[in-house]
């Protein structure tokens, strides 16, 4: 099998292999492209609708179209979906538990040139307070892959928050995406996990892996099913690690480590570090790396912030 190198591709490859095998499947965009949803534009016209800028209304259509006993795909910008079409999606969706999927791209500063109205930053929040919604977040091509082919053909509404360009791959096949989340370096020795998801994986990672040494053993969990998350298998994991960090690119209030901290109540002997993005509106413009310098989320404030918390390297004042 060979998956598309780019994440927005290697998703609507996987959706062209599921509406090619599913003739009642069909897809809507709010004018929004992406290379390999042109292929699907092409090959499955009569399954294909551009709504124009309009997602409020793709909503309403997807629902009757779900009502009908379709499989519906509708794809926007995150926040354009979830922020702007939120009433819809909450009564025509998720109270009638119909079985549409929102696919967005721009999770945390993809759109770091398109200023705040681009910003992914609290569309995850506020999903998560949607009944019925299950939410999954891509950090590379083989798991975009997996939502796509494996997790979209199930019923119910749900929200994929996916990647645009080309990443580094955490996983190595989908054999290890069954749990919703993945774990590595993590055994008896593991003195303290980092846990993130989406696009910051990639640079939560790197930092696990960079400051863990055989006195003090770094693992690093990635969590792509971000609702519901399977915390009984995730406690068997971390049931011995004393220091829990968490690095997401998004705003603190309803985030994956707020989540996170709150099932960690019971377990007064663990630390616990949360690093996210302050709730300030940002109209800085640039590229994606330069957004994250500007909120301590790059890979040296990282790594900082990571080394005196867990008293691996001490710092000047």
């Amino acid at each position: 099998m060979q998956i598309e190198k780019d994440i927005r591709d290697s998703f609507f490859s996987g959706i062209y292999k599921v509406m090619k095998e599913d003739q009642n499947s069909v897809i809507l965009t709010a004018d929004h492209g992406a290379f390999y949803l042109t292929k699907i534009s092409h090959d499955f016209s009569d399954r294909y609708i551009n709504v124009g800028i309009s997602e409020q209304n793709m909503v309403n259509v997807a629902s009757g179209l779900a009502l009908n006993g379709k499989s519906v795909y509708i794809y926007s910008i995150n926040n354009f979906m979830i922020l702007r079409a939120l009433e819809q999606i909450n009564i025509n969706l998720c109270a009638m538990n119909l079985n549409v999927n929102i696919v967005g791209t721009g999770a945390g500063f993809t759109y770091s040139t398109d200023g705040f109205t681009h910003h992914g930053l609290q569309d995850m929040a506020i999903s998560m307070r949607l009944p019925n919604m299950q939410i999954y977040n891509s950090s590379d091509r083989i798991n975009t892959y997996y939502m796509a082919t494996e997790i979209s053909i199930k019923p119910g509404p749900k929200y994929f928050r996916i990647e645009k360009g080309v990443l580094d791959d955490i996983y190595t096949t989908e054999s290890e995406l069954n749990d919703g989340f993945g774990v590595f370096n993590i055994d008896k020795n593991t003195k303290s996990v980092i846990i993130s998801s989406g696009y910051m994986s990639h640079n939560s990672k790197k930092i696990a892996e960079s400051l863990s040494s055989t006195n003090h053993k770094i693992g690093f969990i990635d969590i792509f099913k971000v609702k519901p998350i399977n915390f009984s298998l995730i406690n068997k994991v971390i049931k011995n690690i004393k220091n829990i960090i968490v690095i997401e690119e998004n705003f603190y209030s309803g985030s994956l480590g707020e989540l996170i901290a709150l099932k960690l109540q019971n377990k007064p002997d663990t630390r616990f570090l949360h690093i996210a993005v302050a709730e300030n509106i940002d109209f800085y413009y640039g590229n994606r790396d330069q957004l994250l310098k500007r909120h301590n989320l790059d890979i040296n404030s990282l790594n900082q912030k990571v080394s005196i918390f867990l008293g691996i390297l001490k710092f000047p004042r």
